[in-house]
This record gives structure tokens, C-alpha cells and sequence, in this order.
């Protein structure tokens, strides 16, 4: 069965911030096969990454995103590149031929080295000032139900990006790095950080609701803080970023 990675690959990818500094690593597999086309159609819809067995596919993903995905960086970290870069639009379909079915933890090298192959694309990492939050424990210590049985590192959103209305977020045996990644990725907080500095290291099982509008920011601190005993602090530290070199527009096949 294909599996889609965007909202499960945001939580193995959230261990990876800050960057790691081996932007060359080569993976232990790598893909017999790629296919990679622009896709002219002119809509805005994409369908995410597939994993499906030795396979991966992707339909009208930006090379941005592709990006994203494949360093585990959000948006704001992405620094440069052509002019294209968020613009132009890419179908692909990549095959390690060697029967051993593609891990989470396989796909970030993989993908890497495919836009190393495909997109010539060349990054360096560096660290500049930015604004972030740090998710930590609020006085009075977590309300966190700390998942039993084996974790799922699977975590669902209800109008969790919604301009109005109640914002839900659901999460299934997820770590609080996870947790801190997925409040980044809502609109009141992107373009900055949210690190986990709870220093807990377990699994949890979470709901969180809160009033999205005009108010989300407050609505979801205070939501956090009453919901699930944690709290942001807002600071302005040293932020990992990639820096896109150099990216080719790939020749069709």
C-alpha cells in the first residue's frame, strides 16, 4: 500500500533541527531508476511524497518542497536558489530496484542524493540569528498522557490551519520534538522555530485545540499551557539554514 509521508515524515524529520552539518551524506542505498518531468498543468495541488515498497512518487511538488522534505528544514530555513525554485512544478517517480522496502529513516538520504542526480543541486548550511520559540514545561509541571504499547509517530490535524473557527491537533505516540515541528508549521508561527526544550524523552499521546483568527498565537500558547502543562518562550538564538548553491531545472526522461 502507498504510504503518504508529508505529515509523517514532518515528525522523523523534526529530530533533524537544528541541520545536520553532513549535507553530502550519501545514503546506503540509492535509486536504480528516477523519472522526473515538470508538470505544466498549472494547478497548485500536490499529493505529497509516496513511499510505496522500493518506490517513491510525487506529483506537482515544487523542487522548494521537495527540499523541505528531503532535509527536514521548514520553509523560513531555505535561503537563495533560482528563481523557480517555489515557482516550477516536478512529477517523480524513483526506484532502488533492490526489493527492501524504503524506511523513514532511508528517505531523507535518498531524496537527497535523487536532487543531487536530477536537479544538480549543491547546499551549505549556516547559522544565523533568528527569532524561535522553545517549547518547555509550564509551572505545575505536564499534562501529557504518555502512550502504552508500541509508539506510532503518527500525528492528525482537524482545521488545524484554519483562518477561523476551532483548530485541532491529534497526535499518537509522538515525541515532543515532533509536537514542537508540527506547532511551527501553524500559521501564526511561521517563520520561526519552535525547539523542544522540555527535556522529555518520552512518547505521548495528545489532543490540542484552540481559536484560530485573529488571536490563534495567544489561543494556542494559552491553549498549550492549559491543555497540555507546556509553554513557548520566545528568543532570538543561532538558526541552522540551508543555502541553495546551485539547482538545475532536470532534463525530462
Amino acid at each position: 500500500m502507498s504510504v503518504r509521508v508529508w505529515h509523517q515524515l514532518t515528525l522523523a524529520l523534526a529530530t533533524l533541527l537544528p541541520l545536520s552539518t553532513s549535507f553530502a551524506q550519501q545514503p546506503a542505498r540509492h535509486f536504480e531508476i528516477t523519472a522526473v518531468r515538470e508538470n505544466r498543468s498549472g494547478s497548485e495541488h500536490d499529493n505529497g511524497v509516496n513511499i510505496n515498497g522500493t518506490k517513491i512518487s510525487a506529483t506537482n511538488l515544487s523542487l522548494r518542497i521537495m527540499i523541505q522534505q528531503a532535509y527536514g528544514v521548514l520553509d523560513f530555513q531555505i535561503i537563495s536558489g533560482p528563481n523557480w525554485l517555489s515557482t516550477a512544478r516536478f512529477d517523480l517517480q524513483a526506484d532502488t530496484g533492490d526489493g527492501q522496502p524504503i524506511s523513514n529513516a532511508e528517505f531523507g538520504p535518498l531524496l537527497q542524493q535523487l536532487l543531487v542526480d536530477r536537479f544538480h543541486l549543491t547546499v551549505h548550511h549556516e547559522t544565523r540569528p533568528m527569532k524561535e520559540y522553545a517549547l518547555t514545561i509550564a509551572n505545575g509541571g505536564p499534562r501529557l498522557q504518555a502512550t502504552t504499547g508500541q509508539p506510532q509517530n503518527s500525528m492528525q490535524g482537524i482545521n488545524q490551519n484554519a483562518t477561523q473557527g476551532t483548530a485541532k491537533m491529534i497526535g499518537t505516540g509522538i515525541p515532543m520534538s515532533a509536537l514542537a515541528y508540527r506547532i511551527a508549521q501553524q500559521r501564526p508561527f511561521r517563520g520561526n522555530l519552535v525547539i523542544d526544550k522540555t527535556g522529555l524523552t518520552g512518547f505521548y499521546d495528545i489532543t490540542l485545540e484552540w481559536e484560530a483568527g485573529d488571536n490563534a498565537a495567544s489561543s494556542l500558547i494559552t491553549s498549550l499551557q492549559q491543555q497540555l502543562g507546556l509553554k513557548l518562550i520566545y528568543e532570538k538564538m543561532p538558526v541552522d539554514v540551508l543555502v541553495i548553491d546551485h539547482a538545475e531545472k532536470p532534463s525530462e526522461n
